[in-house]
């Protein structure tokens, strides 16, 4: 016991440590990940307790809350987990050392399990907690209720993470056996999503967003996923067989994930450890001389195409693009017409809304843009290394807007043809497909230059892999909120725009405006950041 007491330590100190800083600043850098915690917590509660008590006032079960947010929850965990586990598991920077060591492989398999659990019951803490406690403050609850909130806190997080460890473990075995890993890792990871995406499809979620709609969707969830069921059954009618069943339940499926994972673990890490041999003993090389630029443009590419939890994580925001274009230019009459008939007093009609589209298309591609902070993790992702990149005869504002226009390369490509592609279908006038193309390059650029000097306040160069900095780091997290807050802003100064000032009009002072933040973001990383760049050791 105390050789596994002392294992779970020293993994889990590697990073559950998220913003592991140094300096003057480092009690207001570990207090900021708990505020935003609590605020999303906060919105959730009171989204929670307002649809609980709308449910009590319908005549529906309260007690459909807790299976829509169980479901809710689960569904977080998995998504993310689905493309994090195979790095958290498999490819850990102490794998090494742990290795080498004389430890069981059940014994590693279950403390890399312990870890990804404590990090995912933050999401039961933000997303289910508040449909606990708004459930409680709505709905006469006894002792039991609070024993069986508690237990679901701590088990609802298993199932999913057990079906994510599964899934790390499947792409890591096959992606292993092709020598293009990368490419086969982030294809399965996205099928894997996929399968997410249809099973809840299945549900049949409706886009009529009434009370009735959601009970109807709540039934539905009960029926498909046992969890979300055994929580509002237990919740109401407390059974200690049930009770005792459902804990077995669990803690039978993460003994068989440790177990079954422990079989194949040293055989994929081996194979995903084998290095790459050159076939041939004559090689050429062709040496080429390029810029400064162009050199860590090609870096940057180059390893974004190689870390598949960056891919998937970031490329979430431009496949909804496509999807959403795709849907346009296929359904445009229908989703006007599920938009038209869901909202009671709907202000436009749906000849309106054709004539809105680019407008429509602009706030599209702020979503896509805003939500891919791709620049957020750049800086932190170059690890120890950075001193090294410091030392060569490169500026620092080269080295940032280099990785600016490489994130631009990434965005802009996509979001343009698309809208491209949707001013074709439905007719944009010239000066509109202009200025929807304008948009694309100031909101990827205004995007990707926040997203820099926020990985310049708060890198981290400590990581123990590309997972903790893309999903776990004070960086993104920061990105992510500011994105999220940009998003709201953007498409409703959009649509105010384009209703008031007109489609032409309103679409030039979106891009002028945003023309204008990148100026000043660029002067401010002429200046302040590069100081800030200089002055960064890892």
């Amino acid at each position: 016991m105390s050789k596994l007491l002392s294992l779970l330590k020293a993994t889990m100190s590697g990073g559950i440590e998220l913003f592991n800083y140094h300096g003057k600043t480092e009690r207001s850098r570990r207090i900021m990940p708990l505020v935003l915690a609590i605020l999303i917590g906060t919105v959730m509660l009171l989204s929670a307790n307002a649809m609980t008590a709308d449910f009590k006032e319908d005549g529906i079960a309260t007690s459909t809350i807790l299976s829509l947010y169980t479901f809710i929850t689960t569904i977080i965990i998995l998504t993310e987990g689905i493309y994090k586990s195979g790095d958290l598991l498999f490819r850990p920077r102490d794998n090494d050392a742990l290795l080498a060591m004389p430890i069981k492989k059940s014994t590693i398999v279950f403390a890399r399990i312990i870890k990804f659990y404590t990090f995912e019951m933050l999401y039961c803490l933000i997303f289910l907690l508040p449909a606990i406690v708004a459930f409680g403050l709505n709905t006469e609850v006894g002792a039991p209720y609070y024993l069986v909130a508690i237990t679901m806190l701590l088990l609802v997080p298993i199932i999913p993470i057990a079906l994510s460890c599964v899934a790390g473990l499947i792409i890591s075995a096959i992606s292993a056996r092709f020598k293009h890993r990368v490419f086969f890792q982030i294809i399965l990871s996205f099928a894997f999503l996929a399968i997410v995406a249809i099973s809840i499809l299945a549900l049949n979620f409706t886009t009529n967003f009434g009370g009735q709609s959601i009970a109807m969707l709540g039934d539905n969830i009960a029926k498909f996923y046992y969890p979300a069921s055994a929580f509002a059954n237990l919740a109401t009618h407390f059974d200690i067989g049930q009770y005792l069943a459902f804990v077995a339940i669990n803690l039978a499926v993460l003994t068989v994930t440790v177990f079954w994972i422990s079989q194949f673990y040293f055989r994929i890490v081996n194979r995903l450890a084998i290095t790459k041999q050159s076939h041939g003993t004559n090689a050429k090389y062709n040496f080429v001389k390029h810029s400064q630029t162009f050199a860590i443009v090609k870096k940057e590419l180059n390893r974004y195409f190689s870390t598949p939890v960056l891919l998937v994580n970031t490329a979430l925001g431009l496949v909804l693009f496509v999807v959403a274009a795709i849907a346009l230019c296929f359904n445009f009459d229908g989703i006007a017409a599920s938009l038209v008939g869901s909202i009671e007093d709907f202000p436009l009609t749906i000849d309106e809304l054709r004539a809105f589209l680019p407008g429509i298309t602009f706030a599209i591609v702020a979503f896509a843009s805003l939500m891919t902070f791709i620049t957020a993790t750049m800086i932190s992702l170059e690890g120890k290394m950075f001193n090294s990149l410091k030392t060569m005869p490169v500026s620092g504002k080269k080295v940032i807007m280099s990785k600016v226009l490489a994130a631009m390369l990434l965005i802009v490509p996509i979001t343009a043809l698309g809208s491209i592609i949707v001013a074709i279908r439905f007719q944009f006038s010239f000066i509109d497909i202009i200025l929807v193309l304008i948009g694309t390059i100031v909101l990827a650029l205004v995007t990707e230059l926040i997203g820099i000097l926020i990985n310049l306040k708060y890198p981290r160069f400590d990581a123990e892999s590309d997972a903790v900095v893309v999903k776990q780091s004070a960086s993104i997290m920061v990105a992510t909120f500011v994105g999220l807050g940009m998003v709201l802003v953007t498409i409703s100064l959009t649509f105010a725009a384009v209703f008031f000032a007109g489609e032409t009009a309103g679409l030039a002072m979106m891009d002028a405006a945003f023309a204008i933040i990148s100026l000043y973001l660029y002067f401010t990383i002429s200046t302040r950041g590069e100081e800030k760049y200089n002055k960064l050791s890892a």
